[in-house]
């Protein structure tokens, strides 16, 4: 039998019965269907909870008004309000709530059910969704509590009206720093859509390919696999905070799309491409497999090992300023490098062997010119020659061809 989980309970009160009838009495027995109001968030050690509800232990927990019973206005905290006290029923995935926001609760084992089969607490599972909206799904606690700014937007939707916000003056209160914004907008949705939204503007989208109905499903098959994260979305001031909105590659802040067959309309800078032949294609043509990453500024940064760039084809770097390489060594391994251009046709000359063909030309030089010193005719001295010589021995007595070479830079 299951000592812990729905499993627990099953096992514990439901015996006598079996089928889908003992799953629901189960359920019932969690307390599913029980919600509560958030009067406050323990996220760190100035939450004045924080020693009392276990230190540590404590983060994440959410001070609440069970809303099972009925409602009212619990807009602050008393002596002589019934609250409760409800931790994160998940250890590894936290959704943790606002202020004035509304969480499914369920009742479950602590640790303590190790001594005392009964040993229940109360556990959050996740916000309850009454906006439709990733921003923030808080609601005052009774029409006394509004105020005349806001009153008439959440009345309205607690009738069944979208809520529309445009500005950020209400008084509503979710947290010690937590402020409304009317420029977060929620993702439109396609058909088989995973999507995970944050509440500002940064969401992972596990998607298809929607024929012609998104930026990059103007190609491939329906359902062709697509992901795409996305940290910061685009400020459109035509939209209001309620409108749905897609993901902009080329606008929203820092994304990284991986994609199967689709075509992204990145809009990259491939000004400066410059290939001999076989040039890959352009960005926002190419439609396969790949990863795009696209932001204001990207960094890879390695702290104990090696980072590895590979490519079955080519690696191309392209930039509007300029490209910097900085290492104590350079190792370049190639058949053949053309610096200026992909037209380059100027081979490079080999270091130490134009220095011996300039040595053996300096030699034969200091020879002519030595024999100019001398150089008679008919028994008699060559005024002309042995006028110039002298000074053109200085000069190649000074010349020494092994300075052309460098220190830092070889070939093959």
């Amino acid at each position: 039998m299951a000592k812990f989980g729905f499993g627990a309970l099953d096992g514990s009160f439901n015996n006598s019965t079996s089928g889908t009838s003992k799953t629901l009495d189960a359920l019932k027995l969690a307390n599913l269907n029980s919600t509560g109001r958030v009067l406050s968030v323990v996220l760190d050690d100035s939450h004045p909870k924080y020693k009392e509800l276990g230190g540590p232990k404590a983060i994440g927990a959410v001070e609440i008004i069970d809303l099972s019973g009925g409602t009212g206005d619990y807009s602050t905290v008393s002596e002589n309000q019934n609250y409760k006290v409800a931790y994160p029923l998940q250890p590894g995935i936290k959704n943790y709530p606002l202020v004035n926001e509304v969480v499914y609760l369920v009742s479950q084992p602590t640790k303590k059910i190790m001594q005392r089969n009964s040993a229940k607490a109360l556990y959050y599972i996740s916000v309850v969704n009454l906006w439709n909206h990733p921003h923030h799904n808080a609601i005052p606690y009774s029409a006394g509590s509004l105020t005349p700014e806001n009153s008439k937007n959440y009345q309205d939707s607690a009738l069944g009206s979208t809520n529309k916000l445009t500005d950020t003056s209400g008084t509503i209160r979710f947290g010690k720093y937590f402020k409304e914004r009317s420029d977060i907008y929620p993702l439109q949705p396609f058909e088989g859509d995973l999507i995970y939204e944050g509440r500002w503007g940064n969401s992972i989208r596990l998607s298809g390919t929607a024929p012609d109905k998104n930026p990059w499903s103007t190609v491939g098959t329906q359902g062709d696999a697509i992901t795409i994260i996305r940290n910061g979305q685009t400020d459109n001031p035509t939209k209001n905070g309620w409108d749905f909105t897609v993901e902009d590659i080329n606008t929203d802040a820092s994304s990284i799309y991986l994609t199967t067959t689709q075509k992204v309309p990145l809009l990259a800078n491939t000004n400066y491409f410059s290939y001999k032949s076989n040039p890959p294609t352009l960005p926002d043509e190419y439609t396969g497999k790949q990863v795009i990453i696209n932001s204001g500024r990207l960094v890879f940064n390695t702290t104990e090992d090696h980072l590895l760039l590979s490519s079955a084809k080519s690696i191309s770097l392209s930039s509007a300023g300029t490209v910097n390489i900085d290492a104590s060594e350079m190792i370049i391994q190639t058949s053949k490098i053309y610096l200026g251009s992909k037209s380059a046709k100027e081979p490079l000359l080999l270091g130490d062997t134009t220095v011996e063909l300039l040595k053996t030309m300096i030699d034969v030089l200091k020879e002519l010119v030595t024999a100019s010193l001398k150089a008679s005719n008919s028994g008699g001295p060559i005024p002309s020659l042995n006028k110039k010589a002298p000074a053109l021995l200085k000069k190649l007595l000074t010349l020494n061809p092994d300075l052309l070479k460098s220190n830092s830079n070889f070939t093959v």
